[in-house]
């Protein structure tokens, strides 16, 4: 790349070679991100991309951060930020800018949080009941996302070698994260779902667990069936998200430890996993609270 292409580099056109380039390894879901935040920017900001790499300056970008803050969550604007500023310290390392320009922009604190919430005890089991209406491999692929905590892509890209019947666990290959590919044990209703379909499975050619016509799940397939069993269950709308938030929290609520749960759902901080997947149901503090009571234990007069 000769020195007057450099200077006359856009950034749309550096974000093509970016995505070309430096995406090869990332998972398919955080590109899928990162391509998501590209079209929110360009759809607002199209301007942008007709601008040279060298002429950006942290006080544009900060005003185009502060303006998308009132449209967008922190997580949007996050992904919005992390996309320019790795796409500009590749830029660096190729010589087009001399500095980076993103790094020391903020995100706007008033910007939205997404709150996922789990599903109640209630209507975890509405949803089950309503799930087992479902045709088997529908059934058995919400369900796994109940009793596993799984990314959505995780089940999708599921292949029976991943399966190991002997050690009684999947083996996670590829995740969003470093901390995502690991083991997860596999209790026996799962191992039941995973043996049925395994025996039933029409394409004996087919590598994965769940799959239409040959071809894993679709993320419009799993979406799909989330809604279509909480209008059965009448229990509003559940995201295949909410599965593994609910997940989590029939775990702390069944008495797992926080780091084995962690581990598990493939995170690697402890204190993440309780403040963002656990949900406190209001109607039960009462009964957490009598844990501590003497009375539940028989004690001050209760035992005879």
């Amino acid at each position: 790349m000769n020195e007057k292409m450099s200077e006359n580099m856009r950034i749309g056109e550096w974000l093509d070679t970016w995505f070309e380039v430096y995406t090869g390894e990332k998972a398919e879901r955080t590109v899928e991100v990162y391509r998501d935040a590209r079209r929110r920017l360009r759809c607002h900001y199209p301007e942008i991309e007709d601008m040279k790499l060298s002429d950006l300056k942290p006080v544009a970008f900060q005003r185009i951060l502060n303006a998308l803050g009132h449209k967008y969550s922190q997580t949007s604007c996050r992904h919005i930020k992390s996309l320019f500023n790795m796409a500009y310290i590749a830029a660096m390392e190729n010589q087009l800018v001399e500095w980076n320009p993103i790094a020391s922009t903020k995100l706007p604190k008033y910007a939205s949080q997404k709150v996922v919430t789990a599903m109640t005890q209630e209507d975890q089991s509405a949803f089950e009941k309503a799930a087992g209406e479902l045709p088997i491999i529908d059934h058995f692929a919400l369900m796994t996302l109940l009793l596993t905590g799984l990314r959505r892509n995780e089940l999708r890209f599921l292949r029976w070698e991943d399966w190991d019947k002997h050690a009684n666990v999947l083996h996670i290959r590829k995740s969003k994260t470093e901390n995502g590919v690991r083991d997860v044990p596999v209790i026996p209703e799962v191992a039941y779902m995973l043996t049925y379909l395994s025996q039933r499975k029409i394409n004996k050619k087919c590598p994965y667990i769940f799959t239409i016509d040959g071809a894993p799940f679709s993320v419009f397939h799993i979406r799909f069936i989330c809604n279509k069993a909480a209008k059965l269950a009448h229990i509003g709308h559940v995201t295949p998200h909410m599965l593994r938030h609910s997940f989590a929290t029939r775990m702390i609520e069944h008495g797992a430890d926080a780091k084995s749960l962690s581990m598990i759902i493939g995170h690697s901080n402890v204190a993440f996993t309780l403040n963002r997947y656990v949900t406190v149901d209001k109607s039960h503090l009462a009964d957490t609270m009598m844990l501590l009571s003497s009375v539940s234990r028989g004690g001050m007069g209760g035992k005879k």
